[in-house]
Order: C-alpha cells, then sequence, then structure tokens
C-alpha cells in the first residue's frame, strides 16, 4: 500500500476531531486510532503508533544490516551475472523490445529501457518518470497514479464546493475567510485555556479534558465506537493509548533522530505558546515540561506489532471496571464526557455492549496511570493546555498555522510550502461531510457505464481467488471450507455511499471556530449514541471521491470509491490488461486482507472467531514468516540522493500488507489470463487493435501493476513512513510482490536466482 502523498502530519492540514466521532480528520491520534490493530484496511497508507521495545530490536538488527544491505544487493546482481551470464539477462530486455511498439504510449513513457526487469522492475516500469519527477513543494510526496487521480479529483472538488452548496458552502467560505479568523486570532481558544488554568486538582483537570475531548483532543484516552470485534452486529465502546505529538515513539527514543528534532521541536513549542498568550519565560519554561512528560509517555507506548493482532487488543471490561482500574484516564475522563450518562439515557440502546467499554492497550493506561500521579499538577496542565494549542491551532490565525506546518510539515514531512488554503479548507470539509461530497462527486464524475465494468472487474477478481483457495493444498478440508465461505459473503459497496444523511445543526456564516466546535460535538453525540445499537452495515469510512480503497473486516466488505475509479487506474476504452493490471490488483489487495494476519481471525459475519486447524494455522504462520524474513532484508534507500540509507523495511509490521499485494498481483493475473480466454472473437479483435500479442498483453498487466506505484518521496517523509506505515515504500511493494510471482518470471524469462526470481520464494495465498 502506499504512503498517500497529500497526507501531511494533519496538526497543520486539519482540525482535529474527538476520536469517537469515526470522522477521519486527524493524522497522529486520528479518531481510527482506538483501533490500534489498523482494522480498515486501505490501498494508502495511515499513520500509525510505534514502540520504543521495537525500535531497540530494530537498532540492533540495522546496525548490521544497513551496511550489509548494500553489499547483499550488490552479491544478488553478482549472482545473476555469473549464475546466468550476460546472454541471459539480455534476453530479458529482448523480448520487451520484441513488443515495445505494441505497449499504450502512456506505458512506454514511464519506462526506463537501460534498466533490466529481472533486475529491478520497478526502476525498469518506473524509471524515466521517476527521473523526471518533481515532488511539489506542498506535498511530501507525490506519485504517477495517486497524485494525479487526487489533483484531478480536487478540482472537481473545489468546483462543488465554489457552488455554496448548504453546509458544506458555510464550512467552506468561513474557513477561506482568513480575514476574519486572523482579526479574531488566539481569542477563541484564551477562553477554553483558562477554564484549564482555573483548575484546583488533578481529578477535575481530567474530568475538564473529557468534557473538551468532545470538540477534537484525545489528550491521554483515545476514545471511539465500533463493531463488537466479536459481535459485528452491535456498536461498542473502545479505548486505546493516545497523547504523543511526533508521528511515533521512536521520533522520541533515538537518540540520532530525537537529537535532529529537538531544537526544532522546543521553538514550535514555545512559539504556539506565546502565539496562545504565555510570556517569552514562560513559554521557554514549558519546553521542558511537554518534552519531559512525553518521552515518558511514549516509552510506556505499547508496540505497535502487538497492536496489529486483533485477538490482543480486544479486551472488554465493564465501564464501572474500567472507571476503578484506571480512575483518572477511564474515570475521571469519562464523566467529564457524559458518555455513561449520554448512553444511560439512550432508548435505543438496548444491547450489553452499552456497559462495557474494550482496552486495547491495558499496560499503556496502568503505567500512564502512575505516570500522571507523579507528575505535578502545574505540569499537567501545562501538557492540557499543550493539547489544545496543537489540536486547535489549525482552526486559528496565520501564525499558529505558520509554526505548525514549520515544524510538522517541513521539519518532518520533507514539504516546502504550505498547500494553498483553498485545499486545506477543501480537505476539511471533505473529513467532516464525507458522504455528502462523495454524492455531490459521484454526480460529476462518475457514469452508469463505468460503474458496470468495475463490478464487473471485481466480480471477476473475486471468482479468481475462490479459485485460488479451492486450489491451496496446505489448507486443510474445515479451513478451507470456512474460507470458501468467508470469501462468498463478502460484500462489494461500489461508487458512493446512498446513506441518507440529516445534519440537526446549523453552521455560521462568519465564525470558522463555532463552525469547528459544532461539528465536533455533533459527530461525539452521534457516535456515542451508537453504543448498544444495531451497526449500520451501509456506512462508508471514505468519501466517494477518495482515491483509495479498503476491506473492513468487521463487515466483511470491500469498498471502492468512485475516485480510485479514474484513469490510471481504470478507464473505459483501454486494453482489459491495464485495468486488471491496476484496478485489478487493489481489488486483489482488498480481498486478500480478508485473509490476512488480521483479516484471518475475523469469520464471514465479522466476529472474531477461530475457524483454523491446529496444523494449518502452524503452516500459515511459516509462510507469513518467510514474508517477514524477505521483507526485513528490503533497504530504503533515499529517492533524492541513491546513496543514502534511510532504513529497512519492517517485515513484521507490513506483513499483512504484503500479504494483500502478493495476493492482489497473483489473483487479478488470473482473472486477467481467464478473461482472455473467455473473449470472443470480435472482443480480441476489439480490444487487441494493432495485433498486441499475447506476451505484450501479459507485460502490459505486470508494467501497469508497477506503474501504479511509481512514486518519489522527501527523505522526511520516508523516514516518517517507515516508522508510522504498515505498508512497505512502492519499489518493495512491486518488487517484492512480483519477486514471489510465478507468472512474472515466465512472462519475463527471469534467469532462475535473479534478482526478480530467486529460487525461494514466499507464497502464503
Amino acid at each position: 500500500m502506499m504512503q498517500d502523498e497529500e497526507v501531511e502530519i494533519k496538526l497543520s492540514d486539519d482540525m482535529p476531531l474527538n476520536a469517537a466521532t469515526g470522522s477521519s480528520g486527524r493524522g497522529p491520534d486520528s479518531p481510527r486510532e482506538h483501533k490500534p490493530e489498523g482494522k480498515l484496511h486501505a490501498i494508502l497508507g495511515d499513520l500509525h503508533g510505534y514502540s520504543a521495545s521495537q525500535r531497540q530490536r530494530r537498532r540492533q538488527y540495522l546496525a548490521a544490516a544497513f551496511a550489509a544491505a548494500t553489499i547483499l544487493f550488490l552479491v544478488v546482481v553478482a549472482l545473476v551475472i555469473t549464475r546466468s551470464g550476460q546472454s541471459s539477462r539480455d534476453e530479458a530486455k529482448d523480448i520487451v523490445d520484441d513488443v515495445w511498439d505494441q505497449l499504450p504510449e502512456d506505458v512506454r513513457d514511464m519506462i526506463d529501457r537501460s534498466a533490466n526487469p529481472c533486475d529491478d522492475f520497478y526502476q525498469f516500469s518506473c524509471g524515466k518518470w521517476m527521473k523526471n519527477a518533481d515532488i511539489p513543494g506542498d506535498k511530501s510526496a507525490i506519485s504517477a497514479s495517486f497524485s494525479k487521480v487526487q489533483d484531478q479529483n480536487e478540482l472537481v472538488l473545489k468546483a462543488i464546493l465554489q457552488e455554496n452548496l448548504p453546509f458544506i458552502g458555510e464550512l467552506y467560505s468561513t474557513c477561506m475567510n482568513t480575514t476574519v479568523i486572523d482579526a479574531v486570532g488566539a481569542k477563541p481558544i484564551k477562553t477554553v485555556l483558562d477554564r484549564v488554568v482555573a483548575v484546583k486538582d488533578k481529578n477535575e483537570l481530567f474530568r475538564l479534558a473529557g468534557g473538551l475531548s468532545k470538540m477534537g483532543s484525545n489528550f491521554f484516552t483515545g476514545l471511539g465506537v465500533e463493531a463488537d470485534a466479536k459481535d459485528a452486529t452491535v456498536y461498542a465502546l473502545y479505548a486505546s493509548q493516545a497523547g504523543l505529538s511526533l508521528p511515533d515513539p521512536d521520533y522520541y527514543l533515538d537518540a540520532k533522530q530525537w537529537k535532529e528534532l529537538v531544537d526544532p521541536y522546543k521553538q514550535y513549542i514555545s512559539t504556539v505558546f506565546q502565539l496562545a498568550g504565555w510570556s517569552e519565560a514562560d513559554a521557554v519554561a514549558n519546553q521542558a515540561i511537554v518534552i519531559t512528560f512525553e518521552q515518558s509517555l511514549a516509552k510506556i507506548y505499547v508496540e505497535k506489532e502487538k497492536l496489529m493482532d486483533p485477538t490482543v487488543t480486544y479486551n472488554p471490561v465493564k465501564l464501572t471496571e474500567a472507571v476503578k482500574s484506571y480512575p483518572v484516564l477511564m474515570g475521571e475522563f469519562l464523566a467529564g464526557t457524559q458518555i455513561q450518562s449520554i448512553i444511560a439515557n439512550n432508548t435505543a440502546a438496548t444491547a450489553a455492549q452499552k456497559n462495557f467499554v474494550s482496552i486495547a492497550t491495558p499496560s499503556f493506561f496502568a503505567a500512564a496511570e502512575k505516570l500522571i500521579a507523579q507528575t505535578p499538577l502545574s505540569a499537567l496542565k501545562t501538557m492540557i493546555s499543550y493539547h489544545l494549542i496543537r489540536d486547535f491551532g489549525p482552526s486559528l490565525s496565520e501564525p499558529f498555522l505558520d509554526a505548525s506546518f514549520e515544524f510538522f510539515s517541513r521539519r518532518i514531512g520533507g514539504q516546502k510550502a504550505r498547500s494553498p488554503r483553498w485545499k486545506v479548507c477543501l480537505r476539511r470539509v471533505s473529513a467532516n461531510f464525507p458522504d455528502l461530497m462523495g454524492k455531490y462527486y459521484f454526480i460529476k464524475q462518475f457514469d452508469i457505464e463505468s460503474e458496470q465494468m468495475a463490478k464487473d472487474l471485481v466480480k471477476r477478481v473475486e471468482v479468481a481467488m475462490t479459485s485460488t483457495l479451492k486450489d491451496l493444498e496446505w489448507l486443510d478440508k474445515e479451513t478451507k471450507e470456512a474460507a470458501l465461505a468467508k470469501m462468498a459473503l463478502i460484500a462489494n459497496l461500489i461508487g458512493h455511499s446512498t446513506r441518507q444523511e440529516h445534519f440537526p445543526f446549523v453552521l455560521s456564516m462568519d465564525s470558522y471556530w463555532d463552525n469547528m466546535q459544532t461539528l465536533g460535538l455533533y459527530g461525539f453525540n452521534k457516535s456515542v449514541k451508537r453504543i448498544g445499537t444495531e451497526v449500520d452495515r451501509d456506512e462508508w469510512f471514505m468519501s466517494a471521491s477518495s482515491v483509495n480503497a479498503y476491506y473492513n473486516p468487521s463487515t466483511n466488505q470491500i469498498v471502492f470509491p468512485a475516485g480510485i475509479l479514474q484513469a490510471p487506474f481504470f478507464k473505459k476504452g483501454r486494453h482489459p490488461a491495464q485495468n486488471f493490471g491496476a484496478i485489478g490488483v487493489v481489488i486483489g489487495h482488498e480481498i486478500t486482507h480478508g485473509f490476512d494476519d488480521q483479516g484471518r481471525y475475523y469469520d464471514g459475519k465479522g466476529n472474531l472467531l477461530d475457524w483454523w486447524d491446529d496444523e494449518t494455522d502452524k503452516a500459515f504462520r511459516s509462510r507469513t514468516q518467510c514474508l517477514v524474513e524477505q521483507y526485513n532484508k528490503f533497504p530504503v534507500v533515499s529517492a533524492i540522493d541513491e546513496t543514502t540509507m534511510l532504513g529497512n523495511v519492517n517485515g513484521n509490521y507490513t506483513l499483512g500488507e504484503n500479504m494483500a499485494d502478493n495476493g492482489g498481483v497473483k489473483v487479478a493475473f488470473a482473472a486477467l489470463e481467464t478473461y482472455l480466454s473467455d473473449r470472443t472473437e470480435a472482443d480480441e479483435l476489439r480490444e487487441d487493435a494493432g495485433g498486441m500479442s499475447k506476451d505484450a498483453v501479459e507485460m502490459l498487466f505486470f508494467m501497469s501493476f508497477a506503474q501504479a506505484f511509481c512514486s518519489r518521496s522527501t527523505d522526511e517523509g520516508m523516514i516518517r513512513r517507515i516508522a508510522t506505515d504498515p505498508h512497505s515504500p512502492e519499489r518493495w511493494r512491486v518488487n517484492g510482490a512480483l519477486m514471489n510471482n510465478k507468472a512474472f518470471s515466465r512472462v519475463f524469462e527471469c534467469p532462475s536466482d535473479s534478482a526478480m526470481n530467486p529460487v525461494k520464494k514466499c507464497e502464503v495465498w
């Protein structure tokens, strides 16, 4: 899965919404972060938590591996030359030359013909594009496909917003009115901060924090509402670790990274405190308070690898027990939110889940309670104030935005310039009205014929996945039957959400701050009122305009928004191999998530259930360990300076996405082969106009897959990516999946034990 080049550290781009809103308006401590196992599996990356323990292990490995990685790949190249001979290497390029004129021009324009497809298929497919691609100043990365479609879609959405339609028009216009926002300055937040200053004890402070969390700050208790993992028909309350400002604990705990960040971070802290009304001396003093507390918090964060296992993070307890176990972070905080009162007064909440909360990170809450007990009230007030300034600053005046951008986006993300204001406001509107924006987008940008073609493509890939499951010899009979039963129950949502919405509020025509507070409170109450009620299986967790797709294990659904069903992923009239290679692999990727290292724990109805035979489970773990070890060896180098090593792929953390990439390519290619064999003579003549050979068609599939992921990233953006994104960098999304793909090696006639055709292949599905 690819890191979305549009995803910045959202503290500089989006007003944070409370964890319980179910909206997606934040980066760190995102609304879905209360489910740290990454429940929704999208084709684009998200920001996730990280851990000190994992980093310690990674440091030990990298000390030797960073230096060895380059040597390893030089050895591989040497083996290709010595074992296969230069003639075999040339043959791989020759077969491409034979079909070169048959390939579409847009595909040829991206290819580096000096690269050998059997040495580095990503370089071969994307090299010419990468050489000429410049990363825009307002992005930390650029891709040949996702960026292109994202930019096109945002222009469509901009035109929609300029029509001044209800709700989205008010929010957009007040966001765009920087004259009013700058004139108001820090006044809105000062009223809130005065309440924090007036607090007399810790219990009162965390009750206040709970109340303020309704508007958009998690503080140290990340709350959210999701389907109960063991009863997917009912909504339940979840809680997980929260509270760090930097993308990952590693930023605090790795000495080298921290040394590079500490001074810019201190500057940011003192700047925003002064903007909010603190004296320079007090603002400087607050630097040490914030940093000391966050460093302590980073040490008690649960490792992100552990949080990928839904059986580990599902820990339901009675609310009364949670309050006793964590008197401040659950007891006082929940009292401030009034969640229990809202649930008690909701006559629609009849299920037992209304009395429970699932604690994803019990060890964090236990340690955080001790940390809070040891921290003076004055320091805790500073921390709560800082969270408010940090989270609400992007809704305030220009100086707050500048400070946030300089540190979070420029220093951490590697962006050179801020996004245009219209893009910032567009994203905030989309985050708060995803369905509404999606419907308008769908009407303007999509057509019925494209929707039907997409549905047909999904069905073909599903059939291929079913055949793949049937043919797997390592699955025992009972487990295979359960897998096939789950496969048969997968539901597809394509295009846009058809849910009807009612917004029981009026937005201001003048105050952007008031509008964001209104939306935060509405989202909070809407989510909390769901606890103990029936799950809405028609709900989408993305706007139809999103250049993305996802699989949701709790509903066993795959969702393909209209936003990604655009060229170069999907287009009417072009050769089917391009559609199968680009969007077809995305479809296969999402389907495979139903059977990855997390999806395998859920049954066809979305419930957490063990349906695996013991011996088959061992076989699964053995096969996935092969992938872990394989991807652990992949080095990540700078796109700016290829001699600079940035890290290694984390094979454990990226396992699920690597499985989905490998499986996606395999089943999409199988679906293409079936499609080609089923074509009528008329279809063949029409689609292969110009005399495209079978070899050219198959090569086109793999090239289209690779070129969908052509990308360049800033070094800072890639470092953040390695630490926070459960998806491998694009080079290894492509090369890793194809190294394990026998059809690829056959099509390009790669010599045995060449870089792209290793003798040992890792296959799961």
